[in-house]
């Protein structure tokens, strides 16, 4: 019942971040000019990786403080990624589509294998007390 829960809760904020994402989107489709910049990173390239983030860290069951602590350094640790990988496509040019493979890959796994990393002890505690 409560994987239940959790994954409505984790739906429900993940529809509510991406309504309120679709401005940055149609912007960014109805762009001319598709070129990596500042404002398509922070409004496009990144929230593709925090939303489910949030969404993740939201749901889960746990202290607000360790809450905020997560946000802030999954945040930080989405954003290196995502830095990383784009200077990686512009350093290495001759292999810029297997570079974009790694970060569409990433896109899908790292929030999630961030938040699993963040709150496995959490997850694991709250099994044992259902036992």
């Amino acid at each position: 019942m409560r994987l239940l829960v959790f994954i409505g809760k984790f739906f429900l904020f993940l529809t509510i971040m991406f309504i309120l994402g679709i401005p940055a989107i149609q912007s960014y489709l109805s762009s001319p000019d598709n070129a990596l910049n500042a404002r398509d990173f922070f409004t496009f390239y990144l929230p593709i990786n925090l939303v489910p983030f949030f969404a993740l860290v939201f749901a889960t069951p746990i202290d607000k403080r360790k809450m905020v602590k997560l946000l802030g350094i999954g945040t930080a640790a989405i954003f290196a990624f995502n830095l990383v990988i784009i200077g990686l496509q512009f350093t290495f040019l001759d292999y810029a589509g297997e570079m974009f493979n790694i970060y569409a890959i990433g896109r899908a796994a790292f929030p999630f294998l961030l938040w699993y990393g963040f709150t496995y002890n959490d997850l694991k505690l709250d099994n044992d007390n259902n036992m």
